[in-house]
């Protein structure tokens, strides 16, 4: 057995260490240790046990301390003789009694060495139970004169061992923050590292220091409240000289630290002073106040609040490093490194683990039994993974939980609120939004700021996100307490507010900011949408929706949009709300317009009686977008019923004027572009430049970017119409400026595919070449199918326009259209493809490319498309020797289009193949109108 008084009391047999309880044991085990081997009589332990209010009964009591004692003992340790108790221990097994006779030794030889050794055994202040055995701290403190006496007056000794303990493993990584810590001690003198638990702010402190001649290393784990100094004092054990003028030794730990450090250019490491950030602050201002020539390396979760403090952050590892160091450890635990076929398991569970060292070690380690692809799918349940750490580490590193325990203990109840609603936020909190999200949890919102300088959150780009693992850690502590529902649900409720009043600014100047917070806020809002599909009440969950549509619609989330409707649409609901009366609208609007492939299942007759109960109510609940309620539903019943025929007429939007009058200024922009693109769509050119004249003027004084694109889009169209080509390209680059970044890759590529029309109209082929290859570039980053279909008919339009049929093919064949892609885009890929082959003289394949585009393009009911199929049935014809039927098929382009396109490159090429002959115009064969779109009619051009 060993017993232990420097530094506290410690009782240990073997590996296992006990306890003593209650001062009167400790006091009784003391004074018998003072005099191990040899008996103490009961008057001298009394005297010592109670100095100042002995018992009625002194052996009696002693007895009863004695019994206690001797079950906390091993058996056999403390025996009762004649006359009093005996501690049956070696006097070298206690080390104050070793202690005073090393120096006894020491003294009587003059021998240094049994002074230094009898010094290394203070390893911090005697512990005493209580202030009676005064008589023994000053008995050995001047033991301890007498040693360091001897000390000093010997030569000075060989080189001590280094008193920063040796790595055991290299350190990976780090260069630039090791660097910046060593610059921050040239330049301050206290220089804390700041960082999340398991960050390896120890390591990194250790390795700075470890060349520094005169250093001090606190570890401030075990140190509970009121120990700092303490630490201190152990910390510096051989460190302390007396003075030898000064005939009273130091009687504090605060006093003998001080007057150990005096004079000397030290580095005191305070080592993980979070649990005990106040007292480490005095402590450390104090030593700064006192000694010039000291500074102080601190490490911490949080800031020690001390003035003149300069911080290193230490963040999780980069990826590089992070993945050497999982790499190396996996070797250490199974003998070989990940596998080439590994490699991406292992990025994911280092990333799953945010590259936090300690984590990545604890990972690894795993690795003995398990594969890298089970600990990556353990990662699930993070901590049982990583429950069993190294046996000898301090039991905060010991497991993933231990790590953020370790600072969940330290938290008030605010910042334990906080925490665990962040957790609840996958993508972080706005600093913005953090004033709400507090005042819903109950908590002010300084609240995060203080976990961000406790190392749980992170502030970065202006949002409070938590690691990974931090987070998983608040989700756990929920689903113990039963709190995850309550807490995502309050989540759920201060988004659906947040998301609201966004959502009121974005149809204007502010639809950037607006749509910024919500792609910010992109897994927030999906998570707390999910939430909300739980419960019978769908009530608060449509509101959400409702806020989220505007931002869906301008970025085309359409396959979230569907889900969605599913989940909170209700024909059985009340159209009490203007939420409600938007999602039942647009879940009947969508309906009409069904997934490629199927068709629409409404019985026109319910559709109908739907419509009109949906209007009624949109006229109850007013706002910007119900005003378009009557409308869309008008234009959707048109939908339905050119449905299925081979001839339906193109869809329309009846507005009246009443109604356009009456609206709010962005709502009329928007039923006027709607008008816009009912009148190109049916070929009505004059409508096609009143509504979008009027549109893009409306919309430019809301200062709405999206609906001004889609106007001057349309704007364009007109002026191509009407042979205004150089004010058209303006228009058309003016609208491409003004949507980038707001909707889809694919719908700027579409809006600079028009400019690119426009150049070669105009013969400016250069330009428009060089235009279709940053389009080639913009959709190869982006690698979505339509982007890069639109960057290619772009590219096989410029080659079509050259003359160059082989290059314009090759285009045309790259183009990989998925099933169910849009009937129009299939068909104008037909049309370019065929128009390559009519180039080549490749006719009959031509012909069948026309076959297939040609219903494609009918069935879209999108007249544009159907015209320009049509002049690539021109072209053939005029190719194959059919003048007659190129003219019908040019003239039937017209009539469909509302507009002769006279400046199209293919147009041109055609009218160059029929110059020469002088055939009359067309006229309407009898009952069929040129503009008559029939599928039937239209593919008997090319007979």
């Amino acid at each position: 057995m060993q017993v232990r008084f420097f530094g506290g009391l410690s009782v240990s047999s073997g590996a296992d260490e006990g306890a003593i309880p209650g001062r009167g044991q400790q006091a009784l085990l003391l004074r018998l240790a003072v005099d191990a081997g040899t008996t103490v009589g009961y008057r001298a332990l009394a005297d010592d046990v109670w100095p100042a209010d002995s018992p009625e009964d002194p052996r009696a009591a002693l007895q009863s301390l004695a019994s206690r004692l001797r079950r906390a003992l091993p058996d056999g340790m403390l025996a009762s003789v004649p006359g009093g108790y005996r501690l049956d221990l070696a006097r070298d097994a206690v080390d104050i009694t070793r202690f005073q006779d090393l120096v006894a030794a020491a003294r009587a030889d003059g021998d240094s060495a049994l002074a230094r050794d009898a010094l290394a055994l203070w390893s911090g202040d005697p512990w005493i139970p209580h202030d009676g055995f005064d008589w023994l701290v000053r008995d050995l403190w001047q033991d301890r004169g007498h040693a360091e006496r001897l000390v000093v007056a010997s030569p000075p000794p060989a080189p001590e061992a280094a008193r920063v303990p040796a790595a055991i493993a290299g350190l990976v990584g780090r260069a630039a923050e090791l660097g910046a810590i060593r610059d921050r001690l040239g330049t301050d003198r206290l220089v804390t590292i700041i960082g999340p638990g398991g960050a390896g702010k120890t390591t990194l402190a250790l390795e700075t220091v470890r060349a520094t001649p005169d250093i001090l290393v606190v570890e401030l784990a075990p140190a509970a409240a009121g120990e700092v100094w303490a630490a201190l004092a152990g910390a510096v054990g051989h460190g302390i000289r007396l003075n030898e003028t000064t005939t009273t030794p130091p009687t504090t730990p605060r006093e003998r630290v001080l007057e150990a450090v005096a004079g000397r250019d030290v580095v005191v490491v305070l080592d993980n002073c979070e649990h005990v950030i106040r007292e480490a602050a005095e402590v450390a201002q104090t030593l700064l106040l006192r000694t010039p020539g000291l500074r102080i390396l601190a490490t911490s979760r949080e800031p020690l609040g001390v003035v003149g403090e300069a911080f290193v952050d230490l963040g999780p590892l980069p990826a590089l490093d992070a993945d050497e160091l999982f790499a190396r450890r996996v070797r250490s635990a199974r003998g070989i490194p990940p596998s080439p076929d590994e490699r991406e398991t292992a990025a994911s569970i280092v990333q799953r683990l945010d590259g936090l060292p300690l984590a990545i070690e604890l990972a690894a380690a795993r690795a003995r039994t398990l594969t890298l692809a089970e600990i990556d799918a353990g990662l699930s349940d993070r901590f049982a993974l990583l429950a069993n750490g190294p046996r000898l580490s301090p039991g905060r590193h010991r497991t993933l939980r231990a790590l953020i325990d370790w600072s969940w203990d330290t938290l008030t109840d605010a910042e334990r609120v906080a925490l665990r609603a962040s957790s609840v936020f996958p993508d972080g909190i706005g600093s913005g939004d953090a004033d709400a999200i507090a005042d819903a949890f109950g908590v002010d919102a300084t609240v995060f700021d203080a976990l961000v300088d406790r190392s749980l959150l992170v502030r970065r780009d202006g949002r409070f996100r938590l690691l990974e693992t931090v987070r998983e850690y608040g989700l756990d502590r929920l689903r113990a307490e039963g709190a995850e529902t309550g807490f995502r649900e309050r989540a759920a409720d201060v988004l659906t507010v947040l998301a609201a009043e966004r959502e009121s600014t974005m149809r204007g100047p502010g639809l950037r900011a607006g749509l910024a917070w919500f792609d910010a806020n992109e897994e927030n809002l999906s998570s707390a949408l999910r939430t909300r599909t739980v419960g019978p009440d769908r009530r608060p969950g449509r509101r959400l929706l409702r806020a989220l549509l505007w931002a869906w619609a301008v970025r085309e989330r359409v396959e979230e949009l569907r889900p969605a409707l599913a989940a909170f649409a209700d024909p059985d609901a009340p159209l009490d709300d203007e939420p409600g009366v938007v999602i039942e609208s647009l879940a009947l609007f969508s309906d009409s317009f069904p997934e490629p492939g199927e068709a629409p299942t409404f019985d026109p007759a319910r559709f109908r009686a739907r419509r009109l109960a949906l209007e009624q109510a949109a006229s109850r609940h007013p706002s910007e977008i119900t005003v378009l309620v009557a409308p869309l539903l008008r234009l959707a019943e048109t939908v339905l019923q050119a449905h299925g025929s081979p001839a339906g007429r193109a869809w329309h939007v009846d507005v009246t004027d009443d109604e356009i009058t009456s609206a709010p200024p962005w709502s009329r922009a928007t039923l006027h572009m709607l008008r816009a693109g009912a009148a190109q769509n049916a070929g009505d050119a004059a409508a096609l430049g009143v509504e979008s004249e009027r549109a893009l003027r409306l919309f430019t004084e809301v200062g709405d970017p999206w609906g001004t694109g889609i106007a001057s889009q349309l704007r364009s169209e007109w002026l191509i119409l009407a042979g205004r080509l150089e004010d058209a390209l303006v228009v058309s680059d003016d609208a491409a400026r003004i949507v980038d970044g707001l909707s889809s890759v694919s719908d700027l590529l579409q809006m600079r595919a028009q400019s690119v029309g426009i150049l070669l109209r105009l013969g400016r082929l250069d330009e428009a070449r060089t235009r279709a290859v940053e389009m080639e570039t913009v959709a190869a980053a982006d690698g979505s199918v339509r982007a890069l279909s639109q960057a290619r008919m772009a590219a096989a339009q410029v080659e079509i326009s050259a003359g160059d049929g082989a290059a314009a093919l090759r285009q045309s064949q790259a183009i990989r259209l998925e099933p169910g892609f849009p009937d129009q885009i299939t068909a104008w890929a037909g049309a370019q493809r065929a128009q390559a082959l009519i180039l080549l003289d490749r006719l009959d394949e031509a012909r069948a490319a026309l076959r297939e585009a040609l219903p494609l393009a009918v069935r879209s009911h999108d007249h544009p498309i159907v015209a320009a199929v049509l002049v690539a049935v021109a072209g053939w014809s005029a190719a194959s020797g059919r003048p007659d039927v190129a003219r019908e098929a040019l003239a039937r382009a017209e009539a469909v289009r509302g507009a002769a396109d006279e400046r199209d490159p293919f147009r041109r090429w055609v009218d160059e193949r029929l110059s020469a002959d002088t055939g009359a115009a067309p006229a309407s064969a009898p009952g069929i109108p040129l503009g008559e779109v029939d599928a039937d009619v239209l593919l008997a051009l090319l007979d």
